[in-house]
């Protein structure tokens, strides 16, 4: 007997190709998905509505096309398996952050200000990725991806993991999280890479600011509650900081009377830095999950097999 599989992503026929044979599949959307389809599936693929999931009495795998994971936790079956798309979107977001933090190094954004204003003004000074120390909390696909990149850059690269002693050819240190403190007055940018659990909320605390370097980036790309808003843009005021780049926040959307639209120093973008605007990203997440579907029907490891104690 063939396995159910529901699929809720985006796929295309050459992708529909390489599903395995051993598989029973329905094409549908979030919005057009039913209660029939959700008793059906054995295996779902793609965003599916939380208020569907306490019917799905026949779901062994649940296969997410996001790296993001926290809002299934403790919601599924206990027989049914939860795996991520974590390394989807290492490119896209590692170019996203050269991206943004080049524009912060080299003064664009006074210069976006100053072309409003039809004003021929030099801003000085300014940095370069090389030669910069870049400390990147969280060594996942991410963190590891996006400090490779600036690594051949020329950056040197700092990671901060709850399992400092593993080798990663990427960064040049590893420390654990208790030695932020010692490392913030050396680094030119910080980038917050972090998945968000119950330990990591909040991890960049309010007295970090004041150890950070003068004229240090900060980058928040993974979890919108690794800090709070309210603190980095009381810092701003405060310290001598350079300037942040946030593409995700912990109110999403970002009301639109937060003071923190009108700061000019800081770079404000949707959660675009990791999506499937990018096709590479998509083909990325197909690669995994037609990886695991295979594994699960030869009763194999699963990759991205999600933690849930831990949460990803």
């Amino acid at each position: 007997m063939k396995k159910h599989l529901l699929l809720l992503s985006a796929l295309k026929p050459h992708h529909l190709n390489r599903i395995p044979a051993c598989y029973e599949y329905r094409l549908k959307t979030p919005d057009s998905v039913n209660e029939e389809d959700i008793r059906w599936a054995e295996v779902i693929a793609g965003k599916v509505p939380l208020t569907y999931l306490p019917i799905a009495e026949n779901l062994r795998l649940l296969q997410l096309e996001t790296a993001g994971n926290e809002q299934y936790l403790n919601k599924l079956p206990s027989s049914c398996s939860l795996c991520n798309a974590s390394g989807s979107f290492g490119l896209a977001i590692s170019e996203y952050l050269i991206c943004t933090i080049l524009m912060l190094m080299r003064n664009i954004h006074l210069y976006q200000q100053h072309q409003k204003k039809h004003l021929w003004q030099v801003e000085e000074p300014i940095s370069s990725i090389y030669g910069s120390k870049i400390l990147v909390v969280g060594t996942g696909d991410l963190g590891k991806e996006f400090a490779g990149k600036v690594k051949m850059m020329g950056a040197h690269t700092i990671g901060i993991n709850r399992h400092p002693k593993l080798p990663l050819t990427a960064f040049d240190e590893l420390y654990g999280i208790e030695e932020i403190e010692t490392l913030l007055p050396h680094a030119d940018v910080v980038v917050l890479a972090l998945p968000s659990t119950a330990k990591t909320r909040h991890i960049f605390q309010k007295q970090y600011y004041a150890r950070m370097k003068e004229n240090a980036i900060l980058v928040n790309v993974g979890r919108g509650d690794a800090l709070s808003l309210d603190e980095l843009l009381e810092a701003l005021h405060t310290y001598p900081i350079k300037g942040a780049v946030l593409d995700v926040m912990e109110q999403e959307p970002l009301p639109q009377q937060h003071p923190i639209w009108k700061e000019t120093n800081v770079i404000l973008t949707p959660h675009i830095s990791g999506t499937f605007q990018l096709s590479e990203s998509f083909e990325r997440y197909v690669n995994i999950f037609i990886k695991n579907l295979e594994a699960y029907a030869q009763g194999k490891a699963l990759c991205n097999l999600v933690n849930i104690k831990e949460g990803y």
